[in-house]
This record gives structure tokens, C-alpha cells and sequence, in this order.
């Protein structure tokens, strides 16, 4: 069975994309049957069941014809703004803000919980949110999904949490340079993403502030989510459903196998670090997808989002809620999941009917974020 997805290289600040094919998607109107998904990834952990939708055959399994597009994180708008990428995963909370400003992407379903910290030195002064007052938080960036928690949690303890008017002050800093920075003394705390909130936490022996995987305000909640673009969700919507399918299923798998997961992450050069230390991380994720995941997360951050003014205070709440999901009619979680035993089912499709010669092939273009064309044409 031969690959029906190649890999492409983002240019980090150019945007240029490269890759095996240059297959480019068809306009409205287009053969579903022949369409060509670019999906977005960028290499973090959490993102496992993007991943293992490539590794398990979930994306295939549904019947998808895909590209998988290399994109950092902090670029995703404008890559899909640009039409580079059709679908994807992430942090709800960094798209909020793009979606107000005319970001046209529909949630589709809630993936897991987890992923975030906001971390200080062990021998900080600062032992809860509401310590953060007068203080300097450095960040990934403004627009940051780690940002977004904290404000919320600000807001949350009593603060002030706006961008005008804000108790706390947040620096932004490379993602890589701030535990430097907090050891140093330039800030008071960091807000991170795993792995790389947890590596920091363990390497500088810091202290959790706000943990979304196991703080009471966050656990429950939907951090990641599913989405495609408003074109695929009005012009394919059938892909658009087989595509939340795929990444269910995945999700599904993640949370029943995270420690093969996190080995295979490794060995496929999707994320970095350690296998075992990695599953350890994953473990503290609850990957429960669920269709109405997205809406329910949506339903609890965007009226605090409008309270801090992260949000247009002109918009209606509901309509905006309403218009940044995507439902499938007719279509339930149990239709999507079944048992254990047909997921893990539906997984093995893939890689148990792949001839010798196809799987030399195939690992030789898995191997790489890189396209070979002469490996994986």
C-alpha cells in the first residue's frame, strides 16, 4: 500500500513550502475522492494523535488523501490564512483571538486535557496565582496559549487580567531561552507548553503554579482541539468528517498505548527528549475525545476571553461560539469510538496488510520530517 501523505518543510519566517509532490488541492467543487488534506503539525507532544494518525494508518483508514504540512506553532494563523493548511490540532486558546479578527477555522471536536504550566524558582515567594501580582511572566508570546491560561487564571483570582490594564507583566522571550531566564532573575515565573514545561520543571527544580492537566479549574477542560478550515467545512464536508474520525480514533489509541506512543514519537523524529520520561509527561494528559469537547471548551473560554477583552466586547457570545464549531449531524462519539476492541482494530488495517517491499518504502519517508523524493515518490 503505497503513502498517500508527503512531508513538506515550513520556512520558518518565509513561509515557503516544499515537498515530494506539490499536489495542490483542488477549489470548491473539487472530487472529494481525489482531494488532497493538508494537515498542520509542528512537533510538539501533546500533538501524539495527529502522529499517530500517520503512523497507525488512522488517516488512511478513513479513506484520506493527505499532506502533512511542517508548521510552527506560533505561524498556524497565518498558514491557514494563506490556504498553506486545511486542517489541524492545537491549543484552543491561541485561536480565539485570530478567529475574532476573521480567522476562518471551525472546531470539530475536543481532543484531551493538560499540556500547560506556569512554573517559578522553588524558593519563589510566589505560591498561588494571586502571588503573580506586580510580577514578570515570560512567555512564548503574547497570543500564546500559555498566556491566554494565565490571564484567564488572573482574571480567575480577582485580578486584573486585560491588556490595558494588566496586575502582571508578561516579556516575551524564545520558548528555549526562558528557564534560562527565570534562573537568571530577569523574570519572576514562565508559562510553558510540554515537554518543554516539564523538562524546565525538572531541570531547574521549579515550582508549579497553574498546572492545566490536575488544577481543578482546568482539568475537566478541553485545552486541544480539532479543526479544519471554514472552506473544507462548507466545500468538503465530508472530508472534514473523516478527518475528526481519524484524529478520535488516534486519540482513543493515544490514551490506551502512551507509552508506545511516546517510543514511537522518538524513533519517527516527531518530538524530542526521552521515551520514558516523555511517557510520563503524556500520562498526565486525559486524551477523551469527544465531539462535543470543542463546543463545551468553547462554551467556558470565550465569555472570559470578552470579560478580559481578549475578545471584541461587541460580540455575542453565543453567536460566536456557534460560529467557530463545526457539527456533524446525526454523527455521536460512539459512532466515532465503538469499543476498544474496534479501535484498536481499525488501527491495525494499515499495518497489518503492508507488503515488506511497501514498509522498506514507507519507513525510508516516515523516517524524516525532510521529503525524499526518490524514497517516498
Amino acid at each position: 500500500m503505497k503513502k498517500s501523505f508527503l512531508f513538506t518543510i515550513l520556512l520558518s519566517s518565509a513561509l515557503l513550502f516544499t515537498g515530494c509532490g506539490g499536489t495542490e488541492n483542488s477549489s470548491t467543487g473539487s472530487n472529494d475522492d481525489d482531494f488532497v488534506l493538508k494537515i498542520a503539525y509542528n512537533n510538539s507532544l501533546c500533538e501524539a494523535p495527529i502522529q499517530m494518525g500517520v503512523e497507525k494508518g488512522f488517516f488512511e483508514a478513513e479513506g484520506l488523501k493527505f499532506e502533512m504540512v511542517k508548521a510552527d506553532a506560533a505561524h498556524m494563523p497565518e498558514a491557514i490564512g494563506s490556504g498553506q493548511i486545511d486542517a489541524g490540532f492545537g491549543l484552543l486558546g491561541k485561536y480565539l483571538q485570530p478567529i475574532d479578527n476573521g480567522l476562518d477555522i471551525k472546531i470539530t471536536a475536543g481532543i484531551h486535557t493538560g499540556c500547560t504550566k506556569l512554573l517559578v524558582p522553588e524558593n519563589s515567594d510566589i505560591n498561588s496565582v494571586a502571588d503573580l501580582k506586580g510580577k514578570r511572566i515570560g512567555t512564548g508570546g503574547l497570543g500564546a496559549a500559555g498566556t491566554i491560561i494565565t490571564r484567564r487564571s488572573l482574571y480567575h483570582a480577582g485580578l486584573n487580567a486585560s491588556p490595558d490594564n494588566c496586575d502582571a507583566e508578561f516579556v516575551v522571550y524564545s520558548e528555549s531561552d526562558l528557564a534560562q531566564a527565570l534562573q537568571n532573575g530577569a523574570i519572576d515565573a514562565i508559562v510553558l507548553g510540554d515537554p518543554r514545561a516539564s523538562i524546565a520543571e525538572r531541570d531547574y527544580n521549579l515550582k508549579v503554579i497553574i498546572d492545566t492537566a490536575k488544577d481543578e479549574e482546568y482539568k475537566n477542560e478541553y485545552c486541544c482541539i480539532s479543526f479544519v478550515t471554514g472552506d473544507i467545512a462548507e466545500n468538503h464536508p465530508e472530508i472534514a468528517e473523516r478527518f475528526t474520525r481519524a484524529i478520535m480514533k488516534a486519540s482513543q489509541w493515544v490514551e490506551e498505548n502512551k507509552e508506545e506512543t511516546a517510543k514511537i514519537q522518538i524513533e519517527k523524529n516527531w518530538v524530542a527528549g526521552d521515551a520514558e520520561f516523555n511517557a510520563q509527561v503524556l500520562s498526565s494528559y486525559s486524551y477523551k475525545p469527544a465531539l462535543e469537547g470543542g463546543y463545551e471548551a468553547l462554551k467556558i473560554t470565550v465569555p472570559d476571553l470578552l470579560a478580559i477583552g481578549l475578545i471584541n466586547s461587541n460580540r455575542n457570545a453565543d453567536e460566536f461560539i456557534e460560529n467557530a464549531r463545526l457539527s456533524f449531524d446525526g454523527l455521536s462519539d460512539e459512532d466515532i469510538l465503538g469499543s476498544k476492541s474496534d479501535t484498536t482494530k481499525t488501527a491495525g488495517i494499515f499495518t497489518n496488510t503492508v507488503s515488506a517491499a511497501e514498509k522498506e518504502k514507507n519507513d525510508c519517508c516516515e523516517t524524516t520530517t525532510y521529503a525524499i523524493p526518490d524514497c517516498c515518490s
